[in-house]
């Protein structure tokens, strides 16, 4: 057997494993999709969002970081930043993403 055949053959095996992973944390919009395939979907077909992801919650913690790089911009004297104040209030939950985010790229594509 050759090594490219050998490499065809684990890259086949390792998805057959990682594409099923891929979908699993989806599975819960399936009666979603069910409802939407089957007519127009409407706001009672919706979920209910978590009250640390309702707007109103995540504003007003957008505002107290701008009010902060405000209040930091107008004592050096400076424009305040609207993407400084963003990554400030965000960057923890985007970091948590983005390691999943590299973990599975890292499963996906192992074989490659």
């Amino acid at each position: 057997m050759t090594t490219e055949f050998l490499c065809y053959i684990s890259c086949l095996c390792s998805f057959r494993f990682v594409i099923p992973l891929i979908f699993l944390p989806l599975r819960w919009l399936n009666p979603l999709f069910s409802t939407g395939y089957k007519r127009s979907l409407e706001e009672d077909d919706m979920f209910e969002v978590l009250a640390e992801d309702k707007s109103e919650r995540l504003g007003h913690e957008l505002q107290s970081y701008w009010d902060q790089s405000v209040q930091k911009a107008n004592k050096n004297m400076q424009a305040p930043s609207l993407s400084k104040a963003i990554i400030q209030c965000y960057w923890k939950s985007y970091a948590v993403l983005g390691f999943f985010t590299l973990v599975e790229w890292i499963l996906v594509f192992q074989g490659s």
